[in-house]
């Protein structure tokens, strides 16, 4: 008794709370039974922001779409208001005029109601409220006079107003709901592409970056093969000289055997032309290609490509036809202009028939050197001819096409771009092609 009183007169316990009577706590390592009762926190009533007029007028601005014929600087959500101000202004004179003159038109709010779901699904939720509401201003005040003046009951009148409220508010609310259905796939198209974008332009800059490794971890390991090919070769000749006068009959395993270095030593050639293809491409998309300009003379320049070419195509015909009377100054990277006539030279050799030359002219015009080489293969159709100068593009259609990386062109366009010049090409099927570039000279770039 006396452990009661003093447990129901302790200062801890509220007089006015009900004691919980609580089973005692289970001894260590056994589960209860009964679960422990929590006490459930006070209620509050936490007071919500409610939001202000310019947060509403925002949001009815968000609602709002600004026609596209409306000129650039009169596109604001707020001119919507105005046309649907004027629109709504038009609607009461014509129902007003179909009142006084049509004695049968039972139904004034019918033009209003189809203006309101207009303004609605052409401009938004905010406008086709608005629109509810002027229209439904402008009946009492210039329609439904008329039909007091001539004595008729207005209940009726007053009912369709509420009826024509409730409608235009409804199409509002309907039209609304769907344009922000609309705006959120639109927006989640847009970035969903935006992502599709953002990864493809990250999949091109690990491209890029691979290869630009690639071609450069190549190109000491194929420098050192090409210095064993050479090597290797010149230790063959002696070698031959010296066995083939004491044993003849080893003659044709000699030529043999120096058909394979050949052959090896042009297979190792052809990669090596293939990876300084890649790594120029790497340097052009890092913007990282190098010109070292000094002033020279383009025709000597064509001059010893050509020559280099008809030794290494000595069964060609490569014609360097008269065109400059004399030098032809630039200021230009000349290893870089040599690779650009190179790769004219050899696209006309691989797509020509053998037995037909490859012309080539350097001529000048005005304040350009033009160089032009001319051959006479199967040609390009015209929707090839600004597709070719693309990166990884080949003619489809065209004899020979469908080897190589398809990267030369562009290199040879980006070469030239960058010396401020032009490219081009003046081809139709079966009439073979001419591919051109232009410079500027000394003295126009100077």
């Amino acid at each position: 008794m006396n452990l009661k009183r003093q447990a129901s007169a302790s200062p801890l316990v509220p007089a006015n709370h009900a004691v919980s009577t609580q089973q005692p706590h289970p001894p260590p390592g056994r589960a209860s039974a009964t679960p422990e009762l929590v006490p459930a926190a006070p209620w509050r009533n936490v007071p919500r922001e409610r939001p202000n007029a310019r947060q509403w007028w925002q949001r009815l601005l968000a609602d709002t779409s600004v026609p596209r014929w409306l000129p650039t600087r009169w596109r604001h959500p707020a001119a919507g208001y105005v046309l649907v101000v004027l629109l709504q202004v038009v609607v009461a004179v014509i129902t007003r005029l179909l009142v006084e003159f049509v004695p049968t038109y039972a139904f004034p709010g019918v033009v209003d109601i189809l203006a309101v779901t207009l303004v609605a699904l052409r401009l938004g939720t905010g406008p086709g409220l608005f629109a509810a509401l002027v229209g439904l201003g402008l009946e009492e005040t210039v329609v439904l006079p008329v039909r007091r003046f001539d004595g008729q009951d207005t209940t009726g009148d007053l009912i369709e107003g509420m009826l024509f409220l409730a409608v235009g508010i409804t199409i509002s609310l309907v039209a609304g709901a769907t344009e922000q259905s609309r705006r959120r796939a639109v927006n989640e198209r847009a970035e969903a592409q935006a992502h599709e974008l953002a990864a493809m332009h990250q999949t091109q800059v690990r491209m890029d970056e691979f290869l630009a490794t690639a071609s450069h971890d190549l190109r000491s390991p194929l420098t050192a093969t090409m210095g064993s090919i050479g090597i290797a070769a010149r230790r063959f000749e002696r070698l031959a000289a010296a066995v083939l006068p004491r044993t003849p009959d080893l003659a044709d395993q000699v030529a043999a055997a120096r058909r394979s270095l050949d052959e090896t030593s042009r297979s190792v050639d052809r990669l090596a032309r293939l990876v300084a293809l890649l790594f120029d491409l790497s340097r052009v998309r890092t913007g990282q290609l190098e010109l070292h300009r000094r002033p020279c003379d383009l025709a000597e320049v064509v001059r010893e490509q050509v020559e280099a070419l008809r030794l290494a195509h000595p069964q060609r015909t490569i014609a360097l036809q008269p065109g400059a009377a004399g030098p032809v100054p630039v200021v230009a990277d000349a290893d870089r202009i040599g690779q650009v006539v190179t790769n004219y030279l050899s696209n006309a050799l691989k797509y020509s028939p053998a037995d037909q030359p490859v012309a080539v002219r350097v001529a000048v015009a005005g304040a350009e050197a033009r160089v032009a080489v001319a051959d006479h293969g199967p040609g390009l159709p015209q929707r090839e001819h600004d597709r070719i100068w693309q990166a990884f593009c080949r003619a489809e259609g065209v004899r020979g096409s469908g080897s190589g990386l398809g990267l030369g062109l562009h290199i040879c366009k980006t070469i030239v771009a960058a010396h401020g010049g032009q490219v081009g090409v003046a081809s139709a099927v079966g009439q073979g092609s001419t591919f051109w570039f232009t410079l500027p000279l000394a003295e126009a770039s100077s």
